[in-house]
This record gives structure tokens, sequence and C-alpha cells, in this order.
């Protein structure tokens, strides 16, 4: 099926972590592999604005995810490690995606999730090159089993991003451990 999602304030912000951390959290027949010459793990975060799953629309959501990057049947992936969405993207369960319902303010210059001890401001830059961390397109989930979708990408206006204040992201503690943020992001 195929699902259009117009997305805005798209923020990815990217810890480096060591190939061990990647490696204990990955499943089996994946291995962990570097992004831009670092193993990383990162927060991506966006407010879908509009969109459709077919002829249907969608209703407006915010979602946050946590993900690395791994080789899966020796093509380049996103591996998601947690996916946390409002209200709006519950309906994505029916299509097996493993979401959680939580508390998410995705503006411009910040990501707020209360409830996952998240709060990253920034100030978005000059225009940049989003890296090998925009333009993986297989992403792969665990709901039961692995699953795996196709990103395709439209255009968009990527900025790198300067931290604002200190980043609080309790969330990767559950996830690769992190040391280092580095972030992009693409505004509309």
């Amino acid at each position: 099926m195929r699902i259009r999602l117009d997305v805005e304030n798209l923020l990815i912000a990217s810890w480096e972590t060591s190939r061990e951390a990647v490696e204990r959290v990955a499943p089996p027949g994946m291995q962990p592999v570097e992004v831009d010459g670092r193993h990383v793990v990162s927060i991506v975060s966006f407010h879908v604005h509009r969109g459709r799953v077919g002829r249907s629309p969608v209703l407006p959501f915010s979602q946050l995810n946590v993900r690395t990057y791994v080789t899966w049947k020796d093509e380049p992936a996103v591996l998601f490690l947690a996916s946390r969405v409002t209200p709006g993207g519950l309906p994505g369960l029916l299509f097996g995606a493993p979401y959680r319902s939580a508390r998410l303010r995705v503006k411009p210059s910040r990501l707020h999730a209360p409830g996952l001890g998240v709060d990253i401001r920034y100030r978005p830059g000059g225009p940049a090159d989003p890296g090998e961390l925009g333009r993986h397109e297989l992403g792969i989930f665990e709901s039961g089993d692995l699953k795996a979708i196709r990103i395709q990408r439209g255009p968009a206006e990527w900025r790198s991003a300067e931290l604002a204040a200190p980043a609080t992201a309790q969330v990767l503690r559950s996830s690769a451990r992190a040391t280092r943020p580095r972030s992009r992001t693409a505004p509309s």
C-alpha cells in the first residue's frame, strides 16, 4: 500500500555510538554500518500536516523515532528501535507499525517529549547536505517479526542545525548508548 506524508519540522539529531552498542540491539542477520564514517544512533522527529493512505486522508500527527543504521540482506537500512506518535498517528498500528502513543511537541527549533525525557532546542543554520542520513531508503522494524518499508523522499531543503541549549535525550538509554550530538533539519 502506498502512503504519502507531507512532513514539516523534520529533525535528525545523531549521537556517535560504538559498533558493539549497535550489535547489541540489532536482530540476527543485521550488521552495524557506519554513517558518514561513524556508528550513530539518531532521534528523528517530524510533524505530518497532511497525507494519504491509498485514497484515504491521514490525520495530522507528530512522530519521534530512535534509530540506528545497519545492513540487511546486503542493503543499507534504518533500524527503528522505538517509534512514538501522537494520537493521529496511531492508525499506523493497523499496518503493523510498532507505534506507542506519546506527548510530543514538534515545532520549528524544538523537539519536546516530556514523558520520554527528550528536549532538543536548536537553531537552524544554512543549507546542508544531509549526507548518508538523508539517503536511506529501507526501514526495518520489529513487530513480532521483521517488517520492511520503502521510503521515497520528495524534495526538501536540508539545513544544518546547532544546539541552542544542552540536549536531553533519556530515551536513548534503552537504545544504543550514545555520546556526541550532531543535528540536521529539513524544515518545510
